[in-house]
């Protein structure tokens, strides 16, 4: 429809047409940083057409959850948007084991442990797809030995070559707990100093 734009007015929002793409909607979680997961819808551009950058104003169920500034998705491009934390699907990091000191008895050296324990509580009605990262160190010096566990093992090391980072991919129903063990070692020789 025709509007009219008067000088000294706010800005003008102009409904325009609407696209429809699916999207595969996950929750991002990462414990170290956060205490509930967020919402990250991941799609592919299937219009035919380029969508154009600017603000999009999001919508999650209906309700208005915030904007973001979007740059040009191309045709066939894919874009990763987020929509914010999800009430109810709590994350939470503990370390209940972390010691420092010397081993050896012909030949000393320095170690260094730490247990961490992740807990993912699902206080939502509905199951949710997640993908959890956390990390672990990594070498960059022969003389500095690091070894890992966890239970259960990542799905993914060093995803996107980003080395010390550990993914976990699972599904978690409603009133459902996941527990991560993330064991830890890094061994050096006396007389050096861990920086």
């Amino acid at each position: 429809q025709p509007v009219d734009i008067r000088s000294d007015a706010d800005v003008l929002r102009l409904a325009m047409d609407e696209l429809s793409v699916s999207a595969e909607v996950s929750a991002v979680a990462s414990p170290m940083y956060d205490e509930s997961a967020f919402m990250s819808a991941k799609l592919t551009n299937t219009t035919g057409q380029p969508i154009l950058e600017g603000e999009a104003m999001l919508y999650a169920e209906g309700a208005l959850v915030g904007s973001e500034y979007l740059d040009l998705i191309p045709q066939n491009g894919e874009a990763t948007i987020g929509f914010g934390p999800i009430n109810g699907l709590t994350l939470e990091r503990t370390v209940p084991k972390r010691t420092e000191g010397e081993e050896g008895v012909l030949t000393s050296s320095n170690r260094k442990e730490e247990t961490a324990v992740i807990t993912v509580k699902n206080l939502t009605g509905e199951s949710w797809p997640v993908r959890l990262t956390d990390r672990v160190p990594y070498s960059e010096q022969d003389d500095l030995e690091i070894t890992w566990e966890a239970t259960p093992m990542p799905t993914d090391r060093d995803p996107e070559g980003k080395r010390g980072l550990l993914e976990w991919e699972f599904d978690i129903a409603p009133g459902a707990t996941q527990t991560i063990r993330l064991d830890s070692k890094i061994a050096w020789p006396q007389g050096m100093v861990l920086q």
